[in-house]
């Protein structure tokens, strides 16, 4: 089979491996006979948004090298760990620099470095991104943010089918399964908790528990009951410099509303660090599913199951994905 190049490069984190980086690996293999593939170490990444939730370079040469092998792309693939942006790009052999938008001016300065030593430039092919189904490019920071799923679905884009979603009768009992670990005593939640941890509390037996032990979640959700019977607490006083929003949710729902209430909740919070207050008109018991799916990975959700104590929910996308079949079932 003839191709347009010889040696190609390929360079980039690969967290998260989704459909982008499979269009970036096929559009190279199809048009080169040989593709050096840079997987990023951590000294490129350390600036990146949710740096943290970077996934292990083993864990990604695994997802490339998985890919490779499902395309019978293997055979014609070197896999090489990048510690800057050049990586192997100042070797003669490369004739050709497959990229993104986002990664184009990379490839202009391995040009720039290439002049430099009297190698020919590489030919810079930009492969477009591919799009999430709200029209937003699917991109691993947006995979680490919870925005959407690895195969470009929006979280919140489920959401906004219908104004509001109603939990049937026969889904009650499976509902009442906890999500996540049971525990008894809040400090011992809080113990368990990195320092630097997103932590959303729903329901306001568990918001108000975080404040007795001096640790305010940074998402509360509230609806000023208990068991459907009033509080007689005062929020201006137990929420002090909290930016607070008002929805809309009654009992035995989740509202496109509330969902999106939620979301705005997130992304202020990631934007200023101010806590947030989302207070509901009616009932907030089933908000936890928006909470888990809407939360960036590695945070952590904690709402009260009656009788059980309080449950812990671990953001991963494995744990989306179950909570997400479950909403699944809404009507």
């Amino acid at each position: 089979m003839h191709y347009q190049f010889k040696h190609a490069l390929v360079g980039g984190t690969f967290d998260r491996f989704h459909l982008g980086h499979q269009k970036l690996l096929a559009t190279a293999f199809e048009q080169s006979e040989n593709v050096a593939i840079g997987i990023a170490t951590s000294e490129l990444f350390q600036n990146k948004n949710f740096a943290k939730l970077i996934e292990d370079y083993e864990v990604r040469k695994k997802s490339v090298s998985e890919f490779l092998t499902e395309k019978s792309f293997v055979d014609r693939a070197k896999i090489v760990a990048i510690h800057d942006i050049y990586g192997t790009s100042l070797e003669d052999e490369h004739d050709a620099i497959f990229v993104t938008e986002e990664t184009k001016a990379n490839a202009l300065k391995i040009n720039e470095e290439r002049h430099k030593k009297s190698l020919p430039a590489l030919q810079i092919i930009t492969v477009p991104f591919v799009i999430a189904d709200d029209s937003e490019i699917i991109s691993s920071e947006r995979i680490r943010f919870g925005a959407i799923t690895q195969e470009g679905k929006s979280y919140l884009k489920m959401f906004e089918k219908k104004e509001a979603f109603v939990l049937p009768e026969s889904e009650r009992e499976e509902m009442r399964r906890p999500l996540g670990q049971i525990y008894t005593d809040m400090q011992e939640v809080v113990d368990t908790l990195d320092p630097d941890v997103m932590l959303i509390a729903v329901g306001d037996i568990v918001s108000e528990s975080l404040l007795r032990i001096g640790k305010q979640a940074e998402i509360s959700v509230i609806d000023g009951k208990s068991r459907r019977k009033d509080l007689q607490t005062d929020y201006d006083i137990s929420f002090v410099e909290t930016i607070r929003r008002e929805t809309k949710n009654p009992q035995g729902t989740i509202t496109q509303n509330a969902a999106k209430t939620l979301q705005k909740a997130f992304a202020d919070y990631q934007k200023t660090r101010g806590k947030q207050l989302v207070i509901v008109s009616g009932e907030e018991d089933l908000l936890a599913i928006p909470a888990i799916l809407l939360a960036p990975l590695s945070a952590v959700v904690v709402y009260g199951q009656f009788d059980q104590g309080i449950v812990v929910v671990n953001i991963s996308e494995q744990n989306k994905k179950h909570v997400q079949n479950l909403f699944g079932k809404f009507q």
